[in-house]
């Protein structure tokens, strides 16, 4: 079993999602979740020595004024691998994306040497080895210049809005491609949507005060919003949420980027923006908890409201609202603070879901995602499969969507471009 790395030795700080209790949705159990972390940790066991990879599995406590409120079994398994990190929160439904904010503080204090800090999700197979390797010539491109000491790594995705009263990402999906195009067709769409929302507005019932399923009003709002879109292209068959949400997207932003949650990071200089008192995630979590859908948990005494339980967070898209809160340092600062974006190409270095013929794990692999069982064959597969030497990926530094010379279409470079090919153009990092 690999020798696990020193707090003060490490070059790069990895938190693992996890939890000791089930989710308040039913999402996950408890039993469930060991069983992830032993898979998990059997997968990274077979990392050769020298990655400099500190991980750890980030638990919430029962009761964030009880540190000792936790399972005796998660005490007795710390003992064991020392690899838990109990976090000062209780395990709320709406605070998934919270949990990251907690480990870039705790990480910036307890792991002085790591240039990077990284999240992943608990069902997603890591080759240590491969990141250490692709992390590190990341840091070789901020030495000599070519990168911002500023990065956000990860597979680069882009969300058309986001909804400043429910706080929710847009929850429509913008495509594969690290550039804006998609997301930026996307808003276009909605936005003619919205207009002939707001022609109407004179027939129109009284709009929800929240954008989830309901009776009543919201119900009338419903028919009235479907019948009023339902003859124009582009516009008819949107999902309620969606509809519910145009008249809400936020004028002063169009499409902005975010990583893909099962592998993601911030470089250190940009974790201690993002993690600063006061900063976005703060405010974040001060704005959600003014929401419809979390007055009404609050009222009813922490039950969850029935149309949210069919997910385990909420938002939904909390690695979408981490990237969020990067995009509003940028934008506090009047996008002069300098983020380069590092693309992990999709397919080549990040891989989505298993597959064993096209974009399947290799050595130029660093992550496979949705390995939500651990009897999963995938595990063993990617092992196998990534067990040689790193093939490294060659970025470039102009627009993430324009591959290099003779590259494939996977071969995606790196940074933050908008108004390609006549677009127009959005507030730049």
């Amino acid at each position: 079993m690999a020798v696990p790395v020193a707090p003060d030795q490490a070059v790069i700080a990895l938190g693992v999602m996890s939890t000791v209790v089930a989710f308040e949705s039913g999402r996950a159990t408890s039993s469930k979740m060991g069983l992830m972390r032993e898979r998990v940790r059997e997968a990274m066991s077979t990392a050769s020595p020298g990655h400099g990879i500190a991980t750890r599995f980030l638990l919430a406590q029962r009761n964030s004024k009880d540190a000792s409120a936790v399972d005796a079994a998660a005490l007795a398994e710390n003992a064991t691998h020392g690899d838990l990190l109990f976090v000062d929160m209780p395990e709320r439904f709406y605070l998934c994306a919270w949990k990251k904010v907690l480990w870039y503080r705790h990480a910036l204090r307890h792991f002085p040497a790591a240039g990077f800090i990284l999240i992943a999700d608990p069902d997603a197979f890591i080759q240590l080895n491969h990141l250490s390797e692709d992390l590190r010539s990341v840091q070789r491109l901020i030495d000599r210049g070519a990168a911002s000491a500023h990065v956000h790594y990860g597979l680069v995705l882009w969300k058309a809005f986001y909804n400043a009263v429910s706080e929710e990402p847009a929850v429509d999906f913008s495509g594969w491609l690290c550039d804006d195009s998609g997301a930026l067709r996307l808003r276009r769409r909605f936005e003619r949507c919205r207009d002939v929302l707001r022609n109407a507005s004179a027939t129109a019932p009284e709009r929800p005060e929240w954008l989830l399923p309901g009776k009543g009003a919201d119900s009338a709002y419903d028919a009235w919003a479907e019948a009023t879109l339902q003859p124009l292209k582009g516009c008819k068959g949107l999902q309620r949420g969606t509809r519910r949400a145009l008249e809400r997207m936020e004028a002063s932003s169009g499409p902005y980027p975010f990583t893909s949650g099962p592998l993601f990071g911030l470089s250190r200089p940009l974790a201690e923006l993002l993690a600063a008192p006061g900063g976005p995630a703060d405010e974040w979590r001060r704005r959600i908890e003014r929401t419809q859908p979390l007055r009404m948990y609050f009222s009813r005494g922490f039950r969850i409201p029935f149309t949210l339980r069919s997910a385990a967070c909420y938002p939904a898209s909390f690695d979408a609202t981490h990237g969020r809160w990067v995009w509003e340092l940028a934008r506090a600062s009047g996008f002069a603070l300098d983020v380069t974006l590092v693309n992990t190409p999709f397919m080549v270095q990040h891989h989505p879901w298993l597959s064993f013929r096209h974009g399947a794990f290799s050595n130029a692999s660093l992550v496979l995602h949705e390995l939500k069982n651990p009897s999963s064959p995938g595990w063993a597969f990617a092992a196998a499969r990534g067990s040689g030497p790193f093939v490294p990926f060659e970025r470039g530094c102009g627009p993430c969507g324009a591959p290099p010379a003779g590259a494939s279409r996977g071969a995606q470079g790196m940074g933050w471009v908008t108004a390609e090919h006549g677009r127009e153009p959005n507030p730049s990092l």
